[in-house]
């Protein structure tokens, strides 16, 4: 018989309705399961900004209390379906499958993401100093948790994503002021496809912008652009003649060697994007982009350098650029995109377009600090700041992530939090993410001074709804 007792821990907030249909659901889903439990409602008062890490902080103290050997840390609005949770011996991530009320949106889950319904024992999650105390209003505690499971070396899987293109030289930009300048011979009013292979690296992000955009490619104005973002997404962006935005995000990824290919159909007047060769979402139909031929450049590694607001430089790694004339297949994209080998000056497999083919800089092909086009148009590559590398790269990246447990969970509608549209939603995300990604993550000592060893708070009250649902109202 299974002699553990759980220990289910909720943050709350002035949600009233998804309460008494959790709290009724749930009990009785533990007790069909055996599950030996304590349900602990943390109930945040209102005069600050929500914290969920320190609401889980103090249910972990008052489940230690209530004699619980393993927690779970679980949102209001997860109704279990089919998931198990019992006792584990390492750290396990629970919310992975979701069924969806009417109209409810799905939500953004990723390879990192350790959030939502997580399981922990009690022995672990004291070694970690639990949770941060210092991320309010949406976003970012979670990720410090998983940060946090890597430095106290708690068992963790390993997720592998594979590194994409050819082997060979590549320009290295620095993030500052590195670029490649060309003059823009790009013809938005036709047919056309772009392709690019390269590798971002991690870059400080701007505490004065609310966005960072790491620009690989654009034609600038109004930006016709290719970028990794401050969002871990690989992103397209162009505007229209009254500069409506249209974007396409990927989902959200590691840093790793991909290749991106943006199709412009003039028929359906929609932008496709494909990364990896394949297909990730096209633009709403546009009537008329906005002019980018009367832009007298366009450039690699950056948005445009020394535009004083948003030069959006790139640090990383960029091997290879092409631009056609006219659309190509999703047979073709995926056979360049793939390609380790090949020059694009002839056909191979499933490519055809060859004779589409108007500009095509390679880095192997640099005269006197000067990428050449390989097309022999006569057009130039001016280089700024960019080192010439033998990039070196292993066949995958490996990225630390959380062991999983496939389970399925039924969404309450909630409202929408995070990433909306093409920003974050709250301001406070953002400076959630200025901490941990400018700070916590470049200073383990943050991470050893913040936590179940910090933890201050005030009990206003405390009641049972039963022997096993306790909730407890706070002060933080």
């Amino acid at each position: 018989m299974d002699r553990h007792r759980l220990g289910v821990i909720v943050p709350y907030r002035r949600r009233e309705t998804q309460l008494k249909v959790f709290l009724d659901y749930m009990s009785n889903y533990l007790i069909s399961r055996n599950i030996e439990h304590k349900i602990i409602i943390v109930d945040q008062d209102d005069a600050k900004q929500f914290n969920r890490g320190t609401l889980l902080n103090i249910g972990f103290n008052y489940a230690l209390k209530a004699r619980c050997d393993y927690v779970v840390f679980h949102d209001i609005d997860m109704l279990p379906v089919d998931v198990d949770y019992s006792y584990s011996d390492k750290p396990l991530h629970l919310a992975t499958n979701f069924v969806l009320e009417n109209n409810e949106k799905k939500r953004d889950t990723f390879q990192e993401y350790f959030g939502g319904v997580t399981l922990f024992s009690v022995k672990d999650f004291e070694k970690i100093n639990g949770y941060s105390n210092k991320y309010w209003g949406w976003g970012f505690e979670d990720t410090d948790l998983l940060l946090r499971c890597k430095v106290n070396k708690i068992d963790l899987d390993t997720f592998k994503i594979r590194n994409i293109g050819r082997k060979g030289k590549a320009l290295k930009f620095n993030g500052i002021d590195s670029y490649v300048e060309c003059n823009n011979v790009i013809n938005l009013n036709n047919n056309a496809t772009f392709f690019i292979n390269f590798y971002p690296e991690e870059k400080p992000l701007d505490h004065t912008k609310p966005t960072d955009e790491f620009t690989v490619f654009s034609i600038p104005g109004w930006d016709f652009a290719i970028c990794y973002n401050s969002f871990s997404r690989y992103n397209f962006c162009a505007f229209d003649t009254e500069h409506n935005s249209y974007f396409i995000n990927s989902e959200i990824k590691p840093r790793y060697k991909t290749t991106i290919a943006v199709v412009l159909d003039k028929n359906e007047n929609t932008i496709k994007l494909y990364q990896d060769g394949i297909f990730v979402d096209k633009t709403e139909k546009f009537k008329r982009l906005h002019f980018y031929r009367k832009e007298p450049k366009f450039y690699l590694g950056a948005g445009k350098p020394g535009r004083e607001t948003i030069p959006n430089h790139f640090k990383g790694t960029i091997s290879t650029f092409a631009y056609f004339d006219d659309v190509l297949s999703d047979e073709e994209i995926l056979e360049i995109s793939t390609n380790e080998t090949k020059s694009l000056m002839k056909p191979f497999g499933n490519y055809k377009s060859n004779n589409s083919l108007k500009t095509y800089f390679d880095a192997n092909v640099i005269d006197y600090y000067t990428l050449l086009d390989i097309t022999n148009s006569g057009l130039e590559g001016k280089i700024v700041n960019c080192e010439i590398v033998d990039e070196e790269y292993s066949e995958f990246t490996e990225v630390k992530i959380p062991h999983r447990r496939q389970c399925t969970f039924r969404l309450l509608k909630h409202e929408e939090n995070g990433f909306l549209g093409n920003g974050w939603k709250d301001q406070s995300t953002r400076w959630n993410q200025l901490r941990f990604q400018n700070e916590v993550f470049h200073n383990y000592e943050l991470i050893k001074n913040d936590g179940l060893s910090t933890l201050e708070f005030i009990e206003h009250s405390k009641f049972h709804h039963s022997n096993k649902i306790m909730h407890i109202n706070v002060g933080i």
